[in-house]
């Protein structure tokens, strides 16, 4: 099993972004040093405090070049109108390049209703864009010179330069929230990363299911399969005592839920693409009880290393390939201890998981 880290620049109002920044930086090679397998930041827009970073592309570039072994993973580029697709394979592909093959693509079709309106995307078209973007890319990728004539990009013929450095391609994820999400990655091949689970345990069963399934019968859109299912986690924390960690991360966990609850419900009245986002609405009078936020699903998750190893293996048993803890929001020292723990405790247990 592999275990990543997500990474968004959380910061409250007393700090500037250049010292949160600065420590995210120093954070992710303290990850380097633990043994994670990846590490990555998404694309967000206008969100101010919860997540600071609009271009992943120039924080994995820079942390590349401060790391030898831990793999790179946007989580994940925004897949509309206002991304090219040429950019984004141009992008991944340098960091392929400079990063010694260590780069990787997530992307997404935006679960903010709050982006979506500022660009002027319709919500749904963002399938649409997603897929076809996809597309693009894997052409991009995969075929030299290659072509492109879509309903939203049309590409002549062209030579991608440069060329990732990884056979056959840097691998492909999604991030996905939606059961239909992981059927549409497991039937074009492509690995997928679920997203809020805070609807229960029996959903994220529900879409490991589906994705599994999907990807038994799947065309890969690249020729490559890349059959990798990851799991997140957020208000991450881990402690010598379970009550530490709640002390020092259920802020983190009521502020994301909050916010949570705020956007996808926004966006679940636009489209009926995005309906089952209103899901969340089981748990709104249940966001400020720790207790329950933590036992309901995958999505919260603090607790002593014990805790973490316990989790992990449920996941594992579940169907998941990955493991994608969201350590943000708290307070330096914190997530350092965290990672730290993690990495001596919770790690060697973790990546030793095989499929028999």
């Amino acid at each position: 099993m592999r275990v990543g880290l997500l990474n968004e620049g959380s910061h409250g109002p007393d700090q500037t972004l250049g010292e949160r920044w600065a420590e995210v930086i120093g954070e992710a090679l303290v990850a380097e040093e633990a043994g994670f397998d990846f590490w990555g930041t998404g694309e967000q827009h206008f969100l101010k405090g919860p997540a600071s970073f609009s271009s992943p592309e120039v924080v994995h570039g820079f942390l590349a070049a401060r790391t030898e072994r831990m793999r790179f993973r946007p989580m994940s580029v925004n897949l509309l109108p206002y991304n090219h697709p040429v950019r984004i394979a141009e992008q991944i592909a340098t960091l392929d390049v400079l990063s010694g093959g260590r780069a990787e693509l997530g992307g997404a079709r935006s679960n903010n209703a709050w982006t979506l309106e500022a660009f002027g995307i319709d919500a749904a078209a963002t399938r649409g864009y997603r897929d076809e973007a996809l597309r693009l890319i894997a052409a991009a990728w995969t075929r030299d010179p290659f072509s492109f004539d879509g309903e939203t990009w049309q590409v002549a013929e062209r030579t991608l330069v440069p060329r990732p450095v990884q056979k056959p391609h840097p691998p492909i994820a999604i991030s996905a929230t939606g059961i239909d999400s992981h059927r549409d990655a497991g039937r074009i091949g492509i690995g997928v990363m679920t997203g809020n689970t805070s609807a229960g345990w029996e959903y994220a069963q529900a879409c490991v299911d589906a994705y599994k399934q999907a990807i038994t019968t799947a065309d890969p859109i690249t020729g490559h399969l890349n059959d990798s299912l990851g799991i997140f986690s957020t208000a991450v924390c881990c402690a010598p005592t379970r009550a530490q960690a709640r002390r020092e991360a259920q802020h983190v966990a009521f502020e994301w839920m909050e916010l949570m609850v705020k956007i996808y419900t926004r966006l679940s009245e636009k489209s009926d693409d995005y309906a089952y986002l209103g899901n969340i609405r089981k748990v709104e009078d249940r966001i400020h009880d720790i207790d329950y936020l933590i036992e309901c699903s995958p999505y919260i998750t603090m607790g002593t290393p014990e805790d973490f190893v316990e989790r992990g293996r449920r996941l594992f048993e579940m169907g998941a390939d990955e493991w994608i803890l969201r350590v943000d929001g708290m307070s330096h020292e914190a997530h350092v201890r965290t990672l730290r723990l993690l990495g001596d405790e919770v790690l060697p247990e973790l990546q030793g998981l095989r499929r028999t």
